[in-house]
């Protein structure tokens, strides 16, 4: 796959999912399939973990690695193994664990085991999300869905490569971690409002040798792409804008989003895919 000339990829949460939807209307699905029959190389960037975008990358008849755990890891679901991870260091990963102890917040962590090419995403203090079941399948074509979603212990989150940790609730709750993080040495910290609740806040802590931004061009220099292309809606989408040849996003965006971006899109719920259709159209008619 050397031959690609511009590798676009888009977040999903906010960006396309927007409007308060959380999954692809059939309309969207539609318009990604013509968007992928033009030619164009397209694939995601997500916080969420491979379990919550396999749907998305499925539906959409996405055949490129994905970019899951907020820059973590690079997934391949079509061999059911990983690509790249950038997991933090066991040492940062207890310290953190301690901050969230001793805040007496909720939190997970998302660890993944090398040894079976799957994550398992740890729910510590009682700590719920949207994700909070466990489909467990494996599809019959063999991608790896089962990413379990389980209460576990400190010593399950140290026992592999921790990727991801995080929390969500109110400003309050989410700064007061943030606070405690953000000086650590090894890491690197995002605190962003969630795009469906404007009462509800994030806060994503990985490895600083991670982040959407590093995932992002090792995938670009992987696939030997020319240009790199992104979209996105928050402050956690800002080390892929930056890294970008080229980046674009939505009108919610925060004015520091806006401030970085080569254009804001146009206000429609699918307004990624029609940039990326014009684009690719007016490409195949030169």
């Amino acid at each position: 796959m050397n031959d690609i000339k511009t590798l676009y990829i888009s977040d999903v949460d906010g960006t396309l999912y927007r409007g308060g939807e959380a999954s692809l209307r059939e309309e969207t699905v539609q318009l990604f399939r013509q968007v992928l029959q033009t030619g164009a190389a397209v694939t995601i960037a997500s916080g969420r973990n491979l379990y919550g975008i396999y749907d998305l990358a499925d539906e959409s008849g996405i055949t490129l690695p994905v970019i899951a755990y907020n820059g973590a890891a690079i997934y391949d679901y079509h061999t059911g193994r990983e690509i790249c991870i950038f997991p933090l260091e066991k040492q940062y990963t207890g310290e953190l664990c301690d901050i969230f102890e001793q805040l007496q917040l909720r939190y997970k962590a998302c660890v993944f085991f090398k040894d079976q090419h799957r994550g398992v995403t740890f729910n510590q203090n009682g700590y719920r999300s949207q994700l909070w079941t466990d489909k467990a399948r494996q599809p019959e074509n063999g991608l790896l869905y089962d990413e379990p979603i389980i209460d576990g212990t400190r010593e399950q989150i140290l026992s592999g490569e921790c990727l991801y940790i995080g929390s969500s609730g109110s400003y309050e709750q989410i700064n007061q971690a943030y606070q405690a993080a953000k000086e650590m040495p090894g890491v690197q910290v995002v605190m962003h409002r969630s795009p469906y609740d404007e009462n509800k806040w994030f806060i994503d802590i990985g490895s600083d040798k991670a982040g959407k931004g590093a995932a992002a061009m090792a995938l670009k220099k992987l696939l030997g792409a020319q240009e790199l292309v992104t979209f996105g809606d928050n402050r956690n989408d800002l080390p892929m804008l930056c890294a970008s040849d080229r980046c674009y996003v939505v009108p919610e965006a925060p004015d520091e989003v806006k401030a970085v971006a080569t254009d804001v899109l146009d206000d429609d719920p699918d307004c990624v895919l029609h940039f990326l259709l014009k684009e690719n159209s007016r490409q195949e008619e030169k």
